[in-house]
């Protein structure tokens, strides 16, 4: 009944994401912002829903290691796994805006964490990230937020004159159905996201796991379908900007405000093992970086790369439990 109610949660997690994202990117279009802001941020933020509800239920109900083993877990899943697997099939073209701005200053925000990070919590072997340093991941969340905005009324601008607005006109229904998927979508979320974080505790305590592993794995795949749907959907339909701004938005979102607010909530402990993770997912993520400098997209060798480093990531993952 544990691991049904588990898959469950997923299956809510990944089905209200899909809502709240058909809802929200509606919404978007009919405004006139470009792919690429829909990518940072009305599907990047969408997506990263889940890891949003089950980390801050985690850390409300005492689980930091699966809070922090969420975010860690979701962000290589959604470069190794989601990048790494659109590569490989369809090839990814990346813009000058997404290789010189928002994909290195993910990449720097995962490394100022790491150098946030402190060690001996309480006199205990482990590590933890303070209030302090939440609020400072929230004041970037803040400056991001701000870089969103400022690129939102460039698009309104653009929009506005190319006459858009004479061409497409929407009803007040087609608003209200967008309207009502995003909240059944917020909904399913974190209903999904309770069901999760207190199953995934009793499966990883009767199976003398470690919620380390059980958070990086199953939660953090389970919670970055929703990236690997959207993403992959829009590989697929040639939205190349929509696609990897998803994945690089919910990662920046991840770190700065999802890890920033749990951190605020409680400040979160978690194993030195977790070192290891968090060098792997500044890795992957300078991997990523590179390939999509040298010629401007990832290609299908690349992609195959990224994905083999993520399936040796879970292979370590499970052996060193």
């Amino acid at each position: 009944m544990i691991y049904l109610l588990l898959l469950i949660g997923i299956a809510l997690l990944v089905k209200g994401a899909d809502y709240m994202i058909d809802g929200a990117v509606g919404l978007a279009k009919i405004f006139g912002f470009s792919s690429l802001f829909i990518g940072l941020s009305v599907t990047a933020f969408g997506t990263s829903a889940p890891e949003a509800a089950v980390s801050i239920k985690a850390a409300i109900s005492s689980y930091p290691s699966i809070s922090f083993g969420n975010i860690l877990g979701s962000n290589i899943a959604n470069i190794g796994l989601v990048i790494g697997l659109g590569a490989l099939v369809w090839s990814v073209q990346a813009t000058e805006s997404t290789i010189k701005k928002e994909t290195p200053f993910c990449l720097f925000v995962f490394i100022l964490t790491l150098f946030m990070v402190r060690d001996d919590w309480h006199g205990k072997s482990t590590m933890y990230l303070s209030r302090l340093d939440g609020m400072i991941l929230l004041i970037l969340f803040s400056l991001y937020l701000h870089y969103l905005y400022s690129m939102a009324k460039r698009d309104r601008k653009l929009f506005f004159l190319n006459m858009e607005t004479q061409k497409i006109k929407h009803s007040q229904k087609e608003i209200l159905k967008a309207s009502a998927l995003t909240i059944v979508g917020i909904v399913g979320v974190l209903f999904g996201a309770h069901l999760i974080v207190g199953n995934a505790a009793i499966i990883a305590r009767r199976l003398g796991v470690s919620e380390l592993l059980i958070s990086v794995t199953v939660i953090a795949v389970g919670t970055s379908l929703p990236e690997a749907a959207t993403s992959l959907s829009a590989m697929k339909k040639g939205e190349a900007d929509i696609a990897i701004g998803n994945v690089v938005g919910s990662n920046v979102f991840n770190i700065l405000f999802v890890l920033g607010l749990t951190s605020v909530l409680r400040p979160i402990e978690f194993p030195l093992l977790a070192f290891k993770d968090f060098l792997t997912g500044i890795g992957i993520s300078v991997v990523f970086l590179l390939f999509a400098y040298t010629k401007s997209k990832v290609t299908r060798k690349e992609g195959a790369m990224l994905l083999l480093l993520y399936i040796f990531y879970i292979v370590f993952v499970v052996i060193r439990k």
